[in-house]
């Protein structure tokens, strides 16, 4: 796991660019007017990447077949026509937070979607799964922090925890085989609209019915769109990065994952744990 959140650091920028340009660097000392190329390279690469107007560019692809759920939709009757329960996947850490003892929380992302999972909760009535690990041996589980936080902010307690996962993928198969005993395969999958397809894919593959519940869409504020989103920025090369990053993924996971869905059981009653 460790080797592979480095490789995914050292193939996305910034990681890439000044892997570049150390290569740059090094042609210098034999060849260096392709040294210097190289250097050139690298620098207009975090320039561009650097711009919120490219991170945006990059990060809209993977929102285009994300569609918001229509609030028509999301009534009892209406919600129960096309899924059983509702998942929501982490999205990290804050790690010892201070203002809480020094207690590891969840993370702005994974608030985010814990807040858009509650509003679909309220507004169907449908059961939630949370999901997440701990892929670096921390004390609790991404899914317990999410159960605590949906529990103590929202007043709203989680039906499932699939606690084991180190990755989406793993998300994907640890959460079938908890639903499974309880005949559910429709989902809402609840997630950021960027990381959509690669959780699609991963729970389709793993046997659901997938119905997206995409959160969290890419957008610029008035001052990015009137100028500021051609200089560079830290939110412009995160933008990038995110982009690049999910792509990668699901090209790994495509390469890596191959399983057969397999018939759940027919749906009988959920219990509570």
């Amino acid at each position: 796991m460790m080797a592979v959140k480095i490789a995914g650091l050292l193939l996305t920028p910034p990681g890439i660019i000044l892997l570049l340009a150390l290569l740059g660097f090094l042609l210098q000392r034999r060849w260096r007017a392709i040294g210097n190329l190289v250097v050139g390279l690298s620098l207009m690469a975090l320039f561009a990447l650097s711009l919120s107007m490219t991170g945006r560019a990059l990060v809209a692809p993977l929102e285009t077949d994300s569609r918001p759920l229509s609030p028509a939709t999301l009534t009892p009757d209406e919600a129960k026509k096309q899924v059983d329960a509702i998942v929501v996947l982490g999205g990290g850490r804050y790690a010892q937070a201070s203002e809480y003892g020094d207690t590891d929380a969840v993370s702005e992302a994974t608030l985010h979607r814990l807040r858009y999972a509650a509003y679909l909760h309220r507004r169907t009535g449908l059961p939630v799964l949370v999901a997440g690990g701990a892929p670096f041996g921390e004390p609790a589980s991404e899914a317990l922090l999410m159960q605590e936080t949906l529990e103590g902010d929202f007043g709203i307690r989680p039906q499932w925890a699939e606690t084991q996962s180190r990755n989406t993928y793993e998300n994907a198969v640890n959460s079938k085989q908890i639903l499974a005993a309880a005949g559910i395969r429709r989902i809402y999958l609840v997630t950021h609209a960027w990381h959509m397809p690669r959780a699609t894919w991963a729970f389709v593959n793993a046997g659901f019915d997938v119905v997206p519940a995409p959160m969290g869409f890419t957008t610029l504020g008035k001052g990015d769109r009137e100028g500021l989103g051609y200089l560079p920025s830290a939110r412009g090369l995160a933008l990038s990065s995110m982009a690049l990053h999910e792509r990668l993924g699901l090209m790994w996971y495509k390469l890596k994952y191959e399983i057969q869905p397999t018939a759940l059981p027919d749906k009988k009653p959920a219990s509570a744990p």
